[in-house]
């Protein structure tokens, strides 16, 4: 028994002086004082984050695709229509070689002259799958036998009017020409302009000049000032010219003269 109890003693021995080599090692405390010491640490500070919002990768790379501009081609090859389509046809063009499936047209050269209307976003892929002919869009191709078969619209159309080739349609002509008539003829997608663009309403903030507490008649007036057919218009509608009996306003039932032209509110 006692053999026993010495060689349990022992090995207990053996194990803590282990432990103790093994904590000289390591660094130094002993693990009571390790985990005390990590108890009273204060826990490290976390770097701060800043929130970004998340943006559509395809929606930015069409930005910057939309205000890059394209050489003007001076010369264009001259073929038939049917011509054009098999001779893409038989060298294999189609949907894989589509290398941007995404445009957003909105070029700086529609920009220079006007900016009444958001850009349009044009799935390129889609329509090429569904016409299944690529002629019917890229009509043309440049002259030059480096030149890639199919370039971008406004490589052949930019300015409205150009002296040096009067018969080329300008970007936004041709955008209109080309898409609003093939939707009308294939009865398919929108044809008027809210159907593909979103009006581009300025911020009015910047533009209108009011003193601090205006009257009626001066915010029309700074409305008109920029708007004046607006309110030549307005003027001819039922709105403003409406005349005749109503049962709605006391003692004016028999009156055919009551109305906004005569006697009614907002006449001024």
């Amino acid at each position: 028994m006692t053999r026993r109890l010495s060689v349990a003693i022992a090995f207990l021995t053996a194990l803590a002086a282990i432990g103790g080599l093994l904590g000289f090692q390591g660094g130094g405390s002993s693990p009571p004082a390790a985990i005390a010491a990590a108890e009273g640490a204060a826990p490290a500070p976390t770097p701060p984050q800043t929130a970004t919002a998340w943006t559509a990768p395809d929606q930015e790379a069409a930005k910057l695709r939309a205000k890059e501009l394209v050489p003007f081609v001076e010369a264009v090859m001259e073929e038939c229509d049917l011509c054009r389509q098999m001779r893409l046809r038989e060298t294999g063009l189609g949907i894989k070689e589509i290398t941007h499936s995404y445009f957003l047209l909105d070029s700086p050269i529609i920009r220079k002259t006007e900016d009444l209307y958001g850009p349009v976003r044009f799935k390129h892929s889609k329509h090429a799958a569904q016409l299944k002919d690529c002629a019917l869009c890229h009509h043309r191709r440049p002259l030059d036998a480096q030149a890639k078969e199919t370039t971008r619209c406004s490589a052949c159309h930019q300015e409205a009017f150009r002296p040096d080739h009067p018969e080329r349609l300008g970007l936004k002509a041709a955008f209109h020409q080309q898409c609003t008539g093939c939707h009308q003829e294939m009865n398919k997608g929108p044809t008027d302009c809210l159907g593909c663009h979103r009006k581009n309403v300025p911020d009015h903030k910047e533009l209108v000049k009011l003193p601090e507490k205006p009257q009626p008649t001066e915010v029309t007036e700074e409305c008109l000032r920029c708007h004046k057919a607006a309110g030549e218009d307005m003027l001819k509608t039922a709105h403003w010219l409406w005349k005749g009996p109503s049962p709605y306003t006391l003692n004016r039932s028999k009156h055919v003269t009551h109305g906004k032209a005569t006697t009614a509110v907002n006449n001024f």
